[in-house]
């Protein structure tokens, strides 16, 4: 069947609820322990070590706002530390990548909303990957996306609630995603309109498109913007369930895998999407507006 036939609808689901030191060469990888910082090269995303551990993936039958693609729930060992983005990867760093002759010369539009520390966006799966290739070879470590264990797990930070801040209500302190005040612009209107279900935030969070990297907390895990302003790709094909996935956190190689799942919501996402367990799939040759990415590699 084909991946949009089988979610709830992927243009649905989407708006539903709707100074580290850089040094000249890499750091040792045994330097680097969980909590560091560390960037591979000038150009290169920022980093941090995220600890290794266990937890449980997905959400309880009673979690408000669940869907059913969400479970069953199932315990999660990730045996080993791994770095991943601090932010997700913004249009400073993908157009370096153009620059140096990478990322297939792709350079990707930015809607009119601006690009430096802005996130990427319109950018594919398979967009990704070109960009992952050429961090790759500049610095001689390999460099992927999360794995959908991986992500969850690190946007958790240690959390079993709906998200990594204590309440919906204080979801505008925490996350760039559908307010009041986008509600009520021309394009917020058209959206809800369309999509009935997007449950606009009774607050303001101060951007009404993509908000620049790091305009909101961290998690515990050292990590911002891991719910909202973009959508993030996983390594992972698509599955309907979790019904036979990984439970060592490694990438679900088998499914659908002209689609791939995205996490995280974004600047048009409302409370139901802004969840850690939130997922869904994607067509892994599309672009769109509302997905970007986050990068990780191993360490140790």
């Amino acid at each position: 069947m084909a991946a949009r036939n089988q979610v709830i609808g992927w243009r649905t689901a989407l708006f539903l609820g709707a100074a580290v030191a850089m040094t000249s060469a890499p750091r040792p990888l045994a330097a680097q322990e969980a909590g560091e910082t560390f960037r591979d090269c000038e150009a290169c995303p920022l980093m941090v070590v995220v600890p290794a551990g266990s937890f449980t993936m997905g959400s309880a039958d009673d979690e408000e706002g669940r869907f059913a693609l969400e479970g069953p729930q199932h315990e999660v060992t990730i045996g080993a530390p791994f770095a991943v983005g601090v932010y997700e990867v913004t249009f400073e760093e993908w157009d370096a990548c153009v620059s140096a002759g990478g990322c297939g010369g792709y350079s990707p539009g930015d809607e009119g909303w601006g690009r430096g520390d802005r996130p990427v966006i319109n950018v594919s799966w398979e967009d990704a990957q070109s960009y992952l290739q050429w961090l790759t070879q500049e610095t001689g470590r390999q460099y992927r996306l999360l794995t959908e264990a991986e992500w969850e797990y690190a946007v958790r930070a240690g959390t079993a609630t709906p998200r990594y801040w204590p309440g919906e209500e204080e979801q505008c302190a925490h996350a760039n995603s559908l307010d009041r005040d986008l509600a009520r612009t021309s394009e917020g209107q058209a959206w809800m309109a369309e999509y009935n279900r997007l449950n606009p935030a009774e607050c303001a969070d101060g951007h009404e498109r993509t908000a620049p990297v790091g305009s909101y907390p961290a998690n515990a895990f050292g990590l911002h913007d891991a719910l909202g302003n973009v959508n993030e790709w996983t390594r992972d094909c698509w599955n309907n369930s979790y019904a036979g996935a990984p439970v060592d956190g490694s990438a679900w190689t088998t499914g659908d895998c002209s689609s791939r799942t995205i996490r995280g919501g974004g600047w048009l996402s409302g409370s139901r999407v802004l969840r850690s367990a939130f997922r869904l799939g994607y067509p892994a040759g599309n672009r769109y507006f509302l997905i970007g990415l986050r990068v990780a590699r191993s360490v140790g």
